[in-house]
């Protein structure tokens, strides 16, 4: 049988503790060559919409522990726009007021289709447990105090993960929405215990920090780095908002994956790239240890309480998805959730 779950069926099945332990599991296995990923790639469309492109994202990976292997899509309009004195790319709820994003899971034993689920709520907790796994292997044990900045989705999933990994008693949080971040506030403390202070401005966010997290969809980088203090860890979701001269200030970097860039195709003939097509600069990452490597101990993390940490998670893997997307899968089984389906829908006699 094949499980359908939905996102309600994967936030309820998932639980803080199972999903950092599985995904630092997961991290070894790829240390020791256990774990495959493919890099992701985006492919475009014009749009009829001003300053959209149609985008079909896919990236996949696997965790020979865990006998799965995981594909997850979005077809998506992205739209430019302007908010907050920031440029913002914008996914656009165009089917019936939702969106299309999805996993796949897949059996490495028999190959057969284990589950289909939404990508939504695993998506936001993929990269808050990555980023609370690089925290604590990077962060002074001792920290207390994470400023973070954004109060979206991946805001809450960084809020919830984050504090779970190591003793912070007090989340400073900015985002520009000033009532916003008050009841983002309100809600992350209710669910985690943990107190929570809005603050009005990023560098408020920062300062007297132990951990910082920008966690936004800016296009602009949302950290100054005068800002950054010793002892810090500084941890960034992604490249666009970023300031990369962080990569010569900190005195230990890590990096999500060497892979770099997303790999994007558009038709043939376009001169300049359609709107909302954001192209990573070229870097060499191979120099940077993957956080897999840290907390492996195949590389070391900080000396001392002095240093200054950085941990940019700058693109997605598979392996995320496979570990969240197991996760999911064997809680909705073991407590009954979801919808079965017949297998033998999505088998064939024909050799592919």
């Amino acid at each position: 049988m094949t499980l359908i779950l939905n996102n309600d069926h994967v936030q309820r099945a998932l639980n803080v503790e199972e999903c950092l332990a599985v995904m630092e599991e997961s991290y070894l296995e790829q240390a020791q060559s256990r774990a495959v990923n493919r890099p992701t790639s985006q492919t475009y469309l014009p749009h009829s919409l001003p300053q959209a492109t149609y985008n079909f994202k896919s990236v996949d990976g696997g965790v020979k522990k865990y006998g799965a292997l995981a594909i997850r899509i979005t077809s998506t309009i992205d739209q430019e726009q302007h908010i907050n004195n920031t440029v913002r790319l914008e996914k656009l709820p165009l089917a019936n007021g939702c969106y299309v994003g999805l996993i796949q899971l897949f059996s490495v034993e028999t190959g057969e289709l284990l589950a289909i689920m939404p990508d939504g709520f695993i998506q936001q907790t993929r990269v808050g447990v990555t980023s609370a796994l690089g925290m604590k292997v990077m962060a002074r044990k001792d920290s207390r105090v994470l400023g973070l900045i954004g109060s979206g989705g991946q805001a809450k999933a960084h809020y919830r993960y984050m504090t779970a990994v190591l003793p912070i008693k007090k989340v400073k949080v900015f985002s520009p929405n000033a009532e916003h971040r008050r009841a983002f506030v309100a809600a992350m403390e209710k669910e985690t215990g943990v107190a929570g202070e809005p603050v009005g401005s990023p560098e408020e966010a920062v300062r007297g920090c132990d951990v910082i997290c920008s966690a936004t969809n800016s296009s602009r980088p949302v950290v100054k780095l005068d800002w950054l203090e010793a002892g810090m860890h500084y941890n960034s979701i992604r490249e666009f908002e970023t300031d990369l001269e962080v990569l010569n200030k900190c005195d230990v970097i890590a990096i999500h994956t060497r892979f770099g860039g997303i790999q994007h195709y558009q038709p043939p003939g376009i001169a300049n790239d359609l709107p909302g097509v954001r192209r990573e600069k070229p870097r060499d990452w191979s120099q940077y240890p993957e956080i897999c490597d840290l907390i492996a101990g195949k590389t070391p993390s900080r000396t001392n309480d002095r240093q200054i940490t950085f941990f940019l998670n700058n693109v997605g893997t598979g392996v995320q998805f496979a570990a969240m997307g197991y996760c999911a899968y064997k809680a909705a089984k073991e407590k009954g959730m979801g919808h079965e389906i017949p297998n033998e829908w999505f088998l064939q006699d024909i050799k592919p």
